[in-house]
């Protein structure tokens, strides 16, 4: 598939044609990597909804999870992005991309991929916290140029489903991003094994989080945080229907997935 038929079958799907261009530099960056590192990472968060589950919620940020003790250096990753993505700037007509590689101590990795002008497109999280669950993993074959070819491995949708029920319980503050992600990954099929839901009764437990907390929380998804949020990141038709229910059904889908702790 050429450049212009991906972008196309992004904005088919309700994506600015800015965003379309986004999304396909994110293609190549996840290409890149893992054709040059395939056994170092597993791919997860709202991109991985975005390339392989048909979310049409923009997400900026291509999350790595680290799989093994030697992972390549945030420099080794720069130098393999910007070997795939400087070709695919010029091709749609974008300059000279910038890559800008974050040095702090307190990060363990994230690369910036920006305009000629210095617009930010997206960045790279390389994140060595956390754990993948082997079992959840599934691969995805995808062909580049010149019959090149590699295997993009990314978390499960339900591994996806775990994920984000721990980042609504866990971050400082409630996002209505991930109370969509919740209900898009429920509207997909995606369940919590028994193995899954154990994980979150862990965390639940570890985290000292109790029903009240639950349902402050919960009720924090309210009108006025999400057209604040998602207003910005969903196409205006998909915005629109959940707005006109008052975002109701985000609420649902969250309450039903923490149903034995409320």
């Amino acid at each position: 598939m050429d450049i212009s038929s991906r972008i196309a079958k992004y904005e088919e799907r309700g994506f600015t044609p800015e965003r379309a261009q986004v999304n396909v530099l994110m293609e190549a960056a996840a290409f890149a990597i893992f054709r040059d590192f395939p056994e170092a990472f597993v791919l997860f968060g709202g991109a991985t909804l975005v390339l392989f589950h048909e979310s049409m919620r923009h997400s900026a940020d291509l999350d790595l999870l680290s799989r093994g003790a030697q992972t390549p250096s945030r420099e080794e990753v720069a130098a393999s992005l910007e070997r795939e993505l400087m070709p695919l700037g010029r091709i749609m007509e974008l300059g000279r991309l910038g890559l800008e590689i974050d040095n702090s101590d307190t990060r363990e990795g994230r690369i910036f991929i920006s305009t000629n002008t210095g617009q930010r497109l997206f960045r790279v999280d390389l994140t060595r916290l956390g754990s993948a669950i082997e079992s959840e993993i599934e691969e995805h074959r995808v062909d580049g140029e010149a019959g090149a070819s590699a295997v993009i491995k990314s978390a499960t949708k339900e591994l996806l489903l775990l994920q984000k029920a721990e980042a609504f319980l866990l971050r400082r503050a409630v996002k209505a991003r991930d109370a969509y992600d919740i209900y898009l990954l429920k509207g997909l099929g995606a369940t919590l094994s028994a193995n899954l839901r154990a994980h979150l009764h862990d965390t639940v437990l570890a985290n000292e989080i109790d029903s009240s907390t639950l349902t402050n929380r919960i009720d924090r998804i309210d009108v006025k945080l999400c057209a604040l949020e998602l207003k910005q990141i969903l196409p205006a038709d998909v915005y629109k229907r959940l707005e006109v229910v008052e975002f109701k059904p985000l609420q649902k889908a969250v309450k039903e997935l923490y149903e034995e702790w409320l």
